[in-house]
């Protein structure tokens, strides 16, 4: 990476959007952070601003100049409007600016589906947020197609690592296995699923940005193999040296608490994804880029490392 290049991260008081910014801070050149309050943690010397992604007058000017722009912008389930304005914002506002954009998604795109998810499954029509979020990927690569933007799509699994809280794999389970409480987890537990590990996520997004080829299409992130979440957790609570409880969030009781706990309602659509296996193969990239996914011990280790810190700073 060049000393003088810039590097523009949107959603920079994220998980996904801090480690980027740490990431990119550790190759060189210069790196601007937005979101909304202009408030995140950084490294030294990285700058960080207040911004609209959703405003294209206002991306083309945070972005003059840059190399790339990062979206690892995240949106509660129960404003999920506000993700078509952002899109518009940035294609419009990257095009405006002839930097090329990088956008970090979600697997919802796919909806419900039997066998691992690739890249060139159909985009689906289930659903409040798989729909929306498969729109927008329709959208960022129609606008490639187009000539209007030059975009990637970098799709990662649920999400765990340092600084992530709001996660299947999150503040439900670490800070329990910790205290020796029963970690939360949803839907059935003995089916494997895949996470997504929040540094791997950012090195992904690096490597895009850093190859012409990348563009105009999806790419899975690398992943340590699939494993039963249930697995998963009691490897959390054996690295914290306490006895493993798990407590399940089964299906029919998020259909039951509906009407009385908004969030269920927004959940409810996505139980899809816990009771069965959530296989993600990310071959096309390996294949390209090499696979880099952190052995699943050695993410759950350093995760819980930071856990343990921030509980103790708390």
């Amino acid at each position: 990476m060049s000393q003088s290049a810039t590097n523009v991260v949107f959603g920079c008081n994220g998980p996904v959007g801090a480690e980027l910014m740490h990431q990119l801070a550790a190759l060189g050149g210069k790196v601007r952070g937005v979101c909304r309050s202009g408030r995140a943690e950084a490294p030294e010397g990285v700058e960080v601003v207040a911004g609209d992604a959703s405003d294209a007058a206002e991306v083309a000017r945070l972005a003059a100049g840059a190399a790339t722009v990062y979206c690892c912008i995240g949106v509660d389930y129960a404003r999920y409007e506000l993700w078509p304005p952002i899109v518009e914002g940035l294609i419009g506002g990257c095009g405006r600016a002839g930097v090329p954009l990088v956008f970090a998604d979600n697997l919802y795109c796919y909806g419900p589906v039997d066998g691992p998810l690739r890249e060139d499954l159909p985009m689906t029509t289930f659903g409040r947020k798989p729909s929306l979020r498969a729109r927008i990927a329709e959208r960022l690569l129609a606008a490639h197609a187009a000539g209007t933007a030059r975009v990637a799509i970098a799709r990662a699994s649920d999400f765990y690592g340092p600084r992530v809280l709001v996660s299947a794999l999150g503040e439900r389970v670490f800070p329990a296995a910790l205290a020796g409480r029963a970690a939360q987890v949803l839907g059935d537990p003995s089916r494997p699923h895949a996470y997504t590990y929040v540094p791997d996520f950012a090195r992904a997004l690096i490597t895009l940005a850093g190859h012409a080829d990348a563009f105009g299409q999806a790419w899975h992130v690398p992943n340590a193999a699939a494993r039963p979440t249930r697995e998963v957790v009691e490897a959390v609570f054996r690295l914290a040296g306490t006895r493993p409880r798990l407590s399940a969030l089964p299906p029919w009781l998020v259909g039951a608490l509906r009407p009385f706990v908004p969030v269920m309602g927004e959940l409810a659509e996505m139980m899809f994804q816990w009771r069965r296996p959530y296989l993600v193969d990310h071959s096309k990239y390996a294949s390209r880029f090499g696979d880099h996914a952190t052995p699943l011990e050695q993410g759950l280790a350093a995760t819980l490392d930071w856990y343990r810190r921030h509980t103790m700073t708390r």
